[in-house]
């Protein structure tokens, strides 16, 4: 059985989760500017506390982005090391497409806006449609991941008005969202950051289609090339 350890550093929680026989188990902590020092501790106690050992791993899963850029490096950084040094698979996990994996297990609801805070008067977002069949989930985006100022968000035509639930910091600028948009999302929580737990997910559905998940693949998607 597949064992996946999952990585995220794209907020101010540094986060890891373990799939190993059947099981997801997860660790989480509010640590602001100490993702370097926290993460691969972690992550080898994640892995030890249920007796395995880091060779044993089938592959390794991180959050790509959009986040932090700086957390965005960390988390790739660590886990292209870490997949190089065992040999094992990689993939890079759209934390847009888990975070409405979280959005899904908190509402029920399969269509989803994920709208991360972006800094410089922007949002990181994407519509997008989550899919669940037994232990496996699957999301799929309606066209890109996108980055603009808040005013600027649109619905895909394929998107029924009413049926979206939100998830995102970027929620904190609902009231610039277009009106449509607002009248379009029956619940969110603004309050809810990136966790491993959903990237370790959606990486199962990958290492079950045998996807090859090479080392010269796993970058971080920043979406957003600028800084001030």
């Amino acid at each position: 059985m597949s064992k996946i350890l999952a990585l995220d550093t794209s907020s101010e929680y540094c986060s890891v989760a373990l799939y190993s026989n059947g099981n997801l188990s997860t660790q989480s902590e509010l640590a602001p500017r100490s993702h370097t020092q926290l993460l691969l501790p972690m992550a080898k106690d994640i892995v030890e506390r249920n007796g395995i050992e880091l060779k044993d791993l089938d592959a390794i899963a991180f959050g790509c982005g959009p986040g932090s850029f700086t957390g965005l490096r960390i988390a790739a950084g660590v886990a292209q090391g870490l997949a190089y040094g065992l040999g094992c698979s990689i993939f890079p996990i759209s934390n847009l497409k888990a975070m409405a994996l979280q959005a899904y297990k908190q509402f029920g609801k399969k269509d989803v806006l994920v709208a991360l805070d972006a800094r410089m008067n922007e949002v990181y977002w994407s519509v997008c449609r989550v899919n669940i069949s037994g232990r496996i989930a699957t999301v799929e985006t309606y066209g890109v991941e996108h980055v603009s100022e808040p005013e600027l968000l649109f619905l895909p035509d394929t998107v029924q008005g009413g049926s979206l639930v939100g998830i995102g910091s970027g929620f904190d600028f609902l009231e610039r969202f277009p009106s449509n948009i607002q009248e379009s999302v029956t619940c969110f929580d603004a309050t809810a950051r990136p966790k491993a737990d959903e990237i370790c997910e959606l990486a199962l559905h990958e290492v079950e289609q045998g996807q090859a998940g090479r080392l010269a693949d796993a970058m971080p998607s920043y979406i957003r090339d600028k800084v001030t």
